[in-house]
């Protein structure tokens, strides 16, 4: 992921590309909770961009929610 400091890579990470005409993800969007198509909370938005991606409309990353509610030491009921 390309940021002004530099370019970084994060390991074990939820890669999501658009299936619409635009990204799946906006700028602001950082933070926002991915849910499934059951509302099952599946991911934690990293970053994401308008451009890459088989189609050209962009990728968006996520952190894994059973790592993230790990490391919080979190559950969701």
């Amino acid at each position: 992921v390309g940021y002004e400091t530099g370019d970084y890579e994060f390991d074990d990470q939820i890669e999501i590309e658009s299936t619409a005409a635009g990204p799946f993800s906006a700028g602001g969007d950082s933070g926002s909770l991915i849910v499934d198509a059951g509302l099952q909370a599946v991911g934690l938005l990293l970053a994401g961009s308008d451009q890459g991606g088989s189609n050209g409309a962009g990728l968006t990353y996520a952190n894994d929610i059973g790592r993230v509610l790990r490391a919080l030491r979190l559950e969701l009921k």
